[in-house]
């Protein structure tokens, strides 16, 4: 079972100093009626990625759960999760008022860290509008939060860097603002990371979640955790090579790392089908998660919708790389275990 908070708010930076390993994301499976979620088929997701080696999970919102399913879903995965084995809650709401209730209950439930976003609802006009967002919700959480520093808020008008670096360094000192995950300034994004790392990297953990990007990361600045994204994709490949490149062991980290590249940029020909919308494909995720073992099944409308052709161009990837997959996908759409 779950329990509370497993540090004090004084110690959620030091206990992010402590994260090692790669965080992936888990989608909520719903019954076949879409009228409430599958806990067994969630059970299975959270455990796979821990046996995949996963540090922890997301457990995704932005998937048309209610905020009182997304509570549930939360409790399930953590009371699936096996010790040591790490819940990262969502926090994407409608408003700051459920922003800030499933942090709370994410305390009770005793979660590791919150991935923090700004809603549509908040429109800032000055990156100290950010700054005060921002600590308006870390004064009411005792949560580990993790900032995203992401091109999807729309803040390219504040800042050259997508998202204000001043804002960045601001919260930076926030008691509780214990990660940045960086994904600003496309296509500088490594140009940003350099910025932020040298000037508030001393004081929050600095790193970015694109698994692509890691083996310099680790290598420049020894990067030892990164999250949160569909690294399941690639079963357990990913933090197999994360590992082993921290290890040291280089040679047989880089032969793993590139053994799935057809795959790699099979995921970035279709990511390049739906650019700009500002959402993630969370269907293709759940479609991919599913070719590699996991529960799969659609998720409730409104959505993105997988086409067939997408479905070929992914899975010839994952194929070419040498995983084994289901032979067909008809079994895709109602999941591994139907409820």
């Amino acid at each position: 079972m779950a329990v509370a908070l497993p540090y004090t708010r004084s110690e959620a930076k030091e206990r992010a100093r402590t994260w090692r390993g790669m965080c992936n994301v888990t989608l909520p499976s719903f019954t076949s009626d879409f009228r409430g979620l599958n806990d067994e088929a969630i059970r299975h997701d959270v455990r796979l990625a821990a046996q995949m080696g996963f540090w922890g999970t997301l457990v995704a919102s932005e998937c048309g759960t209610t905020l009182e399913e997304y509570l549930h879903f939360l409790e399930v995965a953590a009371d699936a999760a096996p010790e040591g084995f790490r819940i990262v809650a969502h926090l994407s709401f409608s408003t700051f008022e459920e922003t800030v209730q499933v942090a709370k209950a994410s305390e009770a439930i005793g979660v590791e860290a919150g991935l923090l976003a700004y809603p549509p609802s908040f429109v800032p006009k000055a990156p100290s509008d950010v700054v005060a967002w921002t600590r308006d919700v870390a004064e009411r959480t005792d949560l580990a939060l993790i900032v995203f520093a992401v091109t999807t808020w729309g803040y390219r008008s504040m800042s050259p860097q997508s998202f204000p670096h001043e804002a960045i360094v601001e919260m930076a000192d926030i008691d509780t603002a214990a990660a940045v995950k960086y994904e600003a300034n496309p296509p500088g994004i490594v140009a940003g990371l350099a910025d932020v790392l040298r000037r508030c990297g001393d004081r929050i953990v600095v790193q970015c979640p694109m698994e692509h990007t890691a083996p310099a990361l680790i290598e420049w600045f020894g990067m030892p955790w990164m999250g949160t994204s569909g690294y399941e994709a690639f079963g357990d490949r990913v933090p197999r090579w994360f590992s082993l490149l921290h290890e040291g062991k280089w040679d047989e980290g880089m032969e793993l790392y590139w053994s799935y590249q057809p795959a790699r940029e099979a995921k970035g020909a279709w990511s390049q089908t739906w650019a700009g919308s500002n959402l993630i494909h969370r269907v293709g995720w759940k479609y991919l998660g599913w070719l590699q073992g996991y529960n799969g099944g659609l998720l409730r409308m409104p959505q993105m919708r997988l086409h067939p052709g997408q479905m070929r161009m992914l899975r010839a990837g994952v194929e070419a790389s040498g995983f084994e997959v289901p032979s067909d996908d008809s079994g895709f759409a109602t999941g591994r275990f139907p409820a």
